[in-house]
């Protein structure tokens, strides 16, 4: 945060010094995007998936990627972390990098952060 030149740049100061100095961030905005066959993939499967209020494609982008443990984690900085719950957004996420890597959602944990506070969850529970 100190290397920020100002709190707007707080941002992509923090995803540029995870990309450098952390070996498991593997990439930082990365773009992700679920289409109608990827809902239906997922309802398929008995996934219960209640997207109506949304327009598709559903797009965003991740702030960081990183691959700890054999599982791929979805981080998303939000400053005063504590004040939200970006769990629905962080879900999206993982459903989208499941269809495009073809990889289980069991294989993923999703997660917030701020300078002070951390809070993750597995997007399958």
């Amino acid at each position: 945060m100190k290397t920020a030149k100002s709190k707007s740049k707080a941002h992509e100061a923090i995803e540029r010094f995870f990309l450098i100095n952390d070996s498991t961030t593997i990439a930082v905005e990365v773009p992700v995007y679920l289409t109608n066959d990827d809902i239906k993939y997922f309802k398929d499967r008995k996934f219960k998936i209640n997207l109506g209020s949304y327009a598709t494609p559903i797009t965003g982008h991740i702030d960081m990627l990183q691959i700890r443990n054999s599982i791929v984690h979805i981080l998303d900085y939000k400053p005063e972390a504590e004040k939200i719950k970006p769990i629905e957004q962080l879900t999206i996420y993982a459903l989208a990098l499941s269809r495009k890597l073809n990889l289980p959602l069991y294989f993923f944990k999703c997660a917030w952060f701020d300078e002070n506070n951390y809070f993750e969850f597995f997007p399958l529970h």
